[in-house]
């Protein structure tokens, strides 16, 4: 009977055979292949890997290889270059480049402005916006939202047009239950129930000085107290079923003021999109032109109108200001913050 020793003795001596023999065939195959190519009278060299090129000295590869099939006549021969990373490769086609994009712009992603009106039954052309018009308070305004969604855009914020005889020093107009914007969100959202509506929080639409703010004799926007009509306006928007409240005045603290008039009247689950940096800009003219709300000139009362809105819409020329903004309206409680215009102040929007 063999015992275990036995057996692990037997093993071994078959293992050390099988290495030594391996060993030697690899010799022998070895020398076999000097011999061949020392009696045909050369040295083996490197071929190229395409088979089409001369022969190429160790360390290189030739340009027709594998990786580079198709390069034109002509291309160096190169080491491949000893990278830990190619971000080439995320780059090689369609596919994987929308795979990893990053920034994706899509229709889902934009908010499309409508102006409406209730003067007539017909749109009215904007001139400084050809193509675009101010849509009857109606059917109008259903068709072309409808149409809006077909291509995927499901997000709209409303600018009405008041009729100059609704227009006052105050603009009461602007908090009416029963008013142009309120009625349109009531509209929209009996048709489309889905879709997102947002407002525009600010007086000059309705406001007979053209100015965000109540304007006192000698000038001077009124902060608080317009601020005070701004909570009133974004609550009657939200009762009208309007799901985003846009403030776009630039008073100070109407942010949170808005937030808790939201809150108090229970509106909690109204957002607030900020106009959190909103610089002064001659590219508002057509969205002015569109609502007749430029500001006004003090006419035969000699009352103070300040020509432009540079008192409480930003520096073009401040970053830090337009940072300091940001965190009083985060602070605030503003859900969606804007940087407008947008495209000329990119490096305020990083």
């Amino acid at each position: 009977m063999i015992d275990a020793t036995e057996v692990q003795i037997r093993f071994l001596v078959v293992y050390a055979f099988i290495v030594v023999h391996l060993k030697v065939t690899m010799l022998l195959s070895g020398k076999m292949q000097q011999l061949l190519a020392k009696q045909a009278g050369q040295v083996a060299q490197p071929v190229c890997p395409c088979r089409t090129a001369a022969p190429v000295s160790r360390g290189q590869v030739c340009v027709q290889a594998a990786s580079q099939k198709g390069a034109p006549e002509g291309t160096p021969v190169v080491t491949p270059q000893d990278l830990p990373s190619r971000p080439r490769r995320n780059r090689r086609s369609e596919t994987v480049r929308s795979a990893v994009r990053e920034s994706i712009l899509s229709p889902s992603n934009f908010i499309l402005p409508i102006f409406v009106h209730d003067e007539s039954d017909q749109n009215q052309p904007i001139p400084s916006m050809p193509g675009y018009f101010r849509l009857a308070y109606g059917k109008s305004i259903i068709d072309f939202v409808a149409e809006s969604r077909s291509y995927g855009i499901n997000q709209v914020v409303i600018f009405p047009k008041t009729p100059d005889h609704l227009k006052t020093p105050t603009g009461e107009e602007a908090f009416n239950r029963n008013g142009l914007s309120q009625r349109t969100i009531r509209l929209l959202k009996d048709a489309f129930p889905d879709l997102e509506v947002y407002t525009d929080v600010a007086l000059d639409p309705y406001n007979s000085d053209g100015h965000d703010g109540i304007v006192r004799d000698d000038g001077v926007i009124m902060n608080d107290e317009t601020v005070e009509f701004l909570c009133r306006q974004a609550v009657s928007q939200a009762e009208a079923g309007a799901d985003c409240v846009s403030p776009s005045d630039m008073m100070d603290g109407r942010v949170g003021a808005i937030r808790r008039a939201l809150d108090r009247e229970g509106f909690t689950g109204t957002s607030i999109m900020s106009y959190t940096a909103k610089f002064a800009s001659a590219f508002y003219g057509p969205f002015r032109d569109a609502l007749e709300s430029a500001p006004k000139s003090g006419g035969p009362s000699n009352r103070i109108i300040p020509p432009n809105k540079k008192s409480y819409q930003m520096d073009p020329g401040n970053y830090r200001e337009a940072l300091r903004e940001v965190r009083a309206d985060e602070a605030e409680g503003a859900d969606i913050m804007m940087v407008k215009p947008g495209m000329p102040y990119l490096d305020m929007v990083r």
